[in-house]
């Protein structure tokens, strides 16, 4: 089994590396000949960059090759693309420029297409991937009001929240405008507001939301925020090993 899980494995992997240049150049440009490129297509691209850097981490874990560091790049524009048409179309012009491909679009305001939105975990996902590149507050106004088309509706969850305190410690937004850029202690009352909110909704709906992953890893920004490295190192520890617990292949259906 383990020879057979390996294979599969190496597969994977080959496919994933196999002319990926032309590969992914061709679905930019199949895409955007296929009509208007919104958070879908967005998405698609940055998942396929992802999975390439995945692919060349088997190699270079520490992904610090050029190669690595421009596809991470792409990877980051991409979804920032999918938070940007779901921040801005059809009100406000943007672009949407990918190095690795040499391509961008435009869009102008217009009503011929309809809103869209992206959920907490896709938001969350991209404003990780664009905090790695140092570009996250550089898209901040996207992220901004990207957000603000699910932050009420996804009050009190897990994965809402997870939105909040990023937004309070990665993008210095509190939500209180009189104080910019917040203070260390702002930040960390937004988060501790956000898990507060997570524990009042884990009462009223007995539902163990502060056991959740996304609560899990609210704690451990938390850690982040006040400086404690102790509790930091074990939270991340805690969600590699709940990460990698997720991600492990399902044992054999008994014949």
């Amino acid at each position: 089994m383990r020879t057979e899980r390996h294979q599969v494995g190496a597969a994977v992997v080959s496919a994933a590396r196999e002319d990926f240049t032309n590969r992914i150049g061709g679905l930019v440009r199949s895409m955007s000949r296929a009509g208007r490129m919104t958070t879908y297509e967005w998405q698609s691209i940055a998942g396929e960059f992802l999975d390439y850097l995945g692919a060349l981490s088997v190699d270079t874990p520490g992904l610090d090759t050029s190669e690595a560091r421009a596809a991470l790049k792409d990877a980051a524009e991409a979804a920032a693309g999918a938070v940007a048409y779901a921040a801005y179309h059809p009100h406000c012009s943007f672009q949407v420029f990918l190095e690795y491909v040499n391509f961008g679009m435009s869009y102008d305001p217009g009503d011929d297409a309809p809103q869209e939105s992206v959920t907490p975990g896709e938001w969350i996902d991209a404003l990780c991937l664009n905090a790695l590149r140092d570009r996250a507050k550089w898209h901040g106004e996207a992220f901004h009001f990207a957000r603000q088309k699910f932050a009420e509706r996804a009050q009190g969850t897990p994965v809402g929240e997870l939105a909040t305190g990023l937004t309070a410690v990665v993008l210095d937004d509190t939500g209180d405008d009189e104080e910019y850029p917040p203070s260390a202690q702002a930040r960390l009352a937004a988060v501790d507001a956000a898990l507060d909110r997570i524990r009042v909704r884990a009462e009223e709906t007995g539902e163990p939301l502060l056991d959740r992953p996304h609560s899990a890893a609210l704690r451990t920004l938390r850690a982040l925020a006040a400086e404690d490295r102790d509790a930091f190192d074990a939270g991340l520890s805690d969600l590699l090993v709940r990460h990698s617990a997720s991600r492990a292949p399902r044992p054999p259906r008994a014949a």
